[in-house]
């Protein structure tokens, strides 16, 4: 169900409720925002008819939101959109004409020409901003066609950067789908160019100006060989701007570029533990059209070695072929290229001045295109590549090409299925790192997956599925430093339709498969065949409580559907259920010597106020949790609150009865968390708590009252916050089961935002 966001003047008195107070109010666009299925659980139009009762601003035609006539003059503004844009689109051709017609060059607002832009960690830098007219007399966007011989390093450390460019302009389709065609500096020029970039699993416009760094009148990062072209630096000040700054470039892995200028899945190989047929996978990956790069990783940053390679410097694959010798061998061949585009080659075998080469025909050497010039680029055999550069990344365009084991008429018929998940890692919430961290791993968002033996004729019951597990924005965020540490786990399960596990299971339960390492780039990928079934795929960071948003890529070898372990809100009753009966004697049956007490404070009213409560609830409880220095009296009127039926602002006897009851069981259940006695557990195991409370909580509600009702800086839960915690549950359950219901049963709102916006007052 798609979500639809329904816009319109709220200038007049036609608006339901106040910006502050209503939980689907969008103030950036003065406006209420609603899933398509938010108001009607079982098919009722609740919110929408509610709206048009009261805000006569729309009514329901269909499926089709149509704005209703106002009674004053002027209609409505109404703007349907799908969510997930920050704005409503506008096409770019209808933005360049605009900017032509307004007699101005573009300047990009979101990227300006200042230091901010380039080093914002640095006070100052000394750089002009230059557009290519400033610089050339004649600029070209493209000239005389793209090669990968065109891209050359400026000052910014970002060869990751750039041997991905040169990897990607070998491709004409897959360059023209990020370097967006027909743009130039003719009739048409306006000082705006546009790129596309695919971002955590969509395709993204970037829209820049074209006024780039330069000193001395020359370009001061990347640039083309020929000084009017101009691209390559355009494309670069696009990346940049997707990720916050020229600075956050400084420094990088060669898959990232190549996943975001290709939507592809990135494998990456450790050449020491290299599958044996390595080398095979290279070409077919070669034919497929995959980009591919690789590097000497070394905690020297470009240190020059006596053969010609340089440690700690990424390179592009730009070739995998035999060649045919003249004495009718074969060897296997690597063509690597360095983004300097200089004399910095490979000075073994099969470099440009080999003796090697003369053991080859002409011929051979022209089908390889031969050059021996000092450009960056070199031929080297599989077996010294393979023995020099220690990791190689493979940036699959589909899983298609991914599938080495499958050939013939059965790679042609296979077809794989990708289901792409979001989450996120919120510190104290959902972060609870790796298995290593058997008391909070259970807290990670968990996805279900299913595997399915996609040939069922055949002997083998197994089937395959490819993980790719990626952080979002770390880049732009951290301004250029390290990624966090991730990885994942796989569990199998029986019942896909099951909660999310808990601790007790990860302690008692072997992973059946994991991410091949835990890594901090931006992306893990791993392959895994696995016995049919269904199974739970838990990502992670490495320590508990780094924060990340994070998408899943699963794919599969038939149509599958994955999810997130969820379960929904429910109250138990858990004074009449196995855990009441268990502490049964926590309730008291004997109510005289309460009453008792309860009289000492209420007198002839028969009834006590906010501070007389928190007296009678300091005196019993006020001892027995560790540093627990009693009720506030803010706590003690937001639980009186709570079960003051008539708003008198007292409590009667009955009223305290149930309250003391609850206390009491909620006590000794706090009590069984709070293992080491100290008067507080850890947020982890907050949700187990509620649970055995009574309290099952769907992950959405979790997260807001997780957040809500625990210390933020020591991840954990006092004795009063869960009091109040559950208390509030439970009259906010019991609030939402008395509302009014639609002919079909249901509520007036989903139950879920009825809880959030009841228990986060």
């Amino acid at each position: 169900m798609p979500r639809v966001q329904i816009v319109y003047d709220t200038s007049g008195s036609t608006s339901l409720w106040s910006g502050g107070n209503n939980p689907f109010y969008d103030p950036y666009y003065k406006g209420y925002t609603f899933d398509a299925d938010q108001s009607n659980e079982g098919g009722g139009r609740n919110i929408f008819d509610y709206l048009d009762r009261r805000s006569k601003s729309v009514v329901i035609d269909g499926d089709a939101v149509v704005p209703r006539a106002p009674k004053d003059p002027g209609p409505p503004r109404t703007i349907y959109r799908q969510a997930g844009s920050d704005r409503p689109k506008v096409d770019f051709n209808s933005k360049r004409d605009e900017q032509k017609l307004s007699g101005r060059l573009f300047e990009d607002p979101d990227f300006p020409a200042d230091n901010r832009s380039i080093y914002p960690s640095r006070s100052y830098s000394r750089f002009e901003w230059k557009r290519p007219k400033e610089i050339c007399s004649d600029p070209l966007f493209i000239s005389d066609g793209v090669s990968r011989f065109d891209v050359k390093q400026g000052e910014l450390g970002d060869c990751w950067l750039l041997a991905a460019v040169a990897s990607l302009s070998m491709h004409k389709k897959l360059f023209d789908q990020v370097v967006v065609p027909d743009q130039d500096f003719g009739a048409n020029y306006c000082g705006m160019f546009r790129f596309r970039f695919w971002q955590f699993g969509e395709w993204k416009d970037v829209e820049i100006d074209d006024r780039l760094p330069t000193k001395y009148g020359k370009l001061c990062f990347m640039r083309s060989e020929d000084r009017n072209e101009f691209w390559s630096a355009l494309l670069e000040k696009a990346y940049a701007k997707l990720n916050g700054s020229y600075e956050a470039l400084s420094g990088g892995n060669q898959a990232e570029a190549m996943v975001d200028f290709t939507g592809g899945l990135c494998e990456t190989f450790d050449m020491r533990r290299a599958p044996p047929n390595l080398y095979n996978i290279m070409v077919q990956a070669n034919n497929a059209c995959s980009l591919m790069g690789c590097a000497i990783e070394s905690e020297q940053l470009e240190g020059h070695l006596s053969n010609g390679l340089i440690t700690g410097h990424a390179y592009s694959v730009t070739d995998v072929k035999k060649v045919r010798l003249n004495n009718g061998m074969e060897e296997s061949l690597v063509r690597v290229r360095n983004p300097w585009g200089n004399e910095c080659e490979w000075k073994g075998d099969w470099s440009d001045h080999s003796h090697k080469w003369s053991s080859v025909s002409q011929g051979e050497k022209d089908k390889l295109g031969m050059d021996q010039r000092d450009d960056g680029e070199f031929w080297m055999s599989y077996k010294d590549f393979s023995s020099h550069f220690n990791k190689i990344e493979i940036c699959h365009l589909g899983p298609e090409s991914m599938s080495s084991s499958v050939k013939g008429e059965a790679a042609k018929k296979r077809r794989w299925e990708m289901c792409l998940e979001s989450g996120q890692w919120k510190r104290n919430v959902s972060a609870g790192g790796c298995r290593n961290n058997i008391d909070s791993f259970h807290m990670n968002e968990q996805f279900r997956i299913e595997i399915v033996d996609p040939d069922e004729d055949d002997d083998e019951n197994m089937g395959t599925i490819i993980v790719g597990l990626m952080q979002k924005d770390i880049r732009k965020i951290l301004k250029g430093a390290d990624f966090l540490t991730i990885g994942y786990a796989i569990y199998s399960i029986k019942d896909p339709n099951i909660p999310p596990l808990d601790q007790k299971f990860f302690r008692f339960t072997r992973q059946v498969d994991k991410s091949p390492s835990f890594v901090n780039q931006r992306e893990v990928c791993g392959r895994h065949k696995l016995p049919p079934g269904h199974y739970v795929i838990i990502p992670s960071t490495f320590s508990p409580n780094e924060e990340a948003e994070f998408i899943l890529r699963i794919f599969s070898e038939k149509p599958n559907e994955s999810g997130v372990l969820d379960t929904p809100n429910r109250m138990d009753n858990v004074v009449d259920g196995v855990y009441g009966r268990k502490h049964h004697n926590t309730v008291m049956e004997n109510e005289e010597p309460l009453k008792k007490a309860f009289m000492e404070f209420a007198g002839s009213m028969a009834k006590i106020h906010a501070k007389q409560l928190q007296q009678i609830l300091n005196r019993s409880f006020g001892r027995e949790i560790k540093e627990f220095q009693g009720f506030s009296l803010e706590a003690c009127r937001s639980m009186l609150a709570l079960v003051d039926a008539n708003m008198s602002g007292f409590m009667e006897f009955d009223e305290f009865k149930h309250l003391w009851n609850e206390i009491r069981l909620l006590k000794t259940i706090f009590k069984e968390y709070d293992a080491d006695g100290n008067g507080y557990f850890d947020s982890f195991e907050l949700r187990g708590a509620l649970r055995v409370a009574g309290y099952n909580l769907c992950n959405k509600v979790f997260e807001s009252v997780a957040m809500r009702y625990m210390d933020p800086e020591q991840g954990r839960v006092c004795f009063e916050d869960f009091i109040l915690l559950s208390i509030r549950l439970k009259t906010a359950f019991e609030t939402y089961k008395a509302m009014p219901k639609t002919n079909e049963g249901f509520g007036v709102v989903k139950q879920d935002h009825f809880l959030l916006q009841t228990l986060y007052l």
